[in-house]
């Protein structure tokens, strides 16, 4: 299979938070060719996945937001394949927050990445925790 790995300005969902907003982004890896639905292990996809996002991360005050797609109900399989590879590849360089938000009684997981230096930890962990609290407000 081969995959395209992107990040994605996320600022706009941040925009209460404009001390920021404008380092937020998400995190995109989508399948290009080959079978989705057919389970391959890879060494590979791990390796490289953790090289984007260290190389990403020499820019300390960027934050990184991964959304577990849940539309062919995958989404838990996502979760633990991303954790496991924050797991066996963290420096201990970044901090990982778990979250959940529910939209009309849709549970979508996330995570939030950002570098134990970064200048505004505290209020991106608030922000992040914030958002998923009011992810059904309408």
């Amino acid at each position: 299979m081969a995959y395209h790995a992107y990040f994605i300005g996320y600022g706009y969902m941040f925009e209460d938070y404009p001390l920021i907003k404008d380092n937020i982004y998400t995190f995109n890896l989508e399948v290009v060719s080959g079978n989705p639905h057919k389970s391959v292990y890879d060494e590979r996809i791990g390796l490289t996945i953790s090289e984007i996002f260290h190389s990403f991360f020499t820019i300390q005050n960027n934050v990184a937001i991964y959304i577990c797609d849940s539309a062919d109900k995958r989404h838990l399989a996502r979760k633990r394949k991303f954790d496991l590879w924050f797991w066996k590849y963290n420096d201990n360089c970044m901090i990982k927050e778990d979250g959940l938000a529910v939209i009309e009684d849709t549970e979508i997981y996330d995570t939030l990445l950002v570098h134990k230096k970064n200048e505004y930890l505290e209020l991106i962990l608030h922000a992040f925790r914030d958002l998923n609290a009011r992810a059904d407000d309408k």
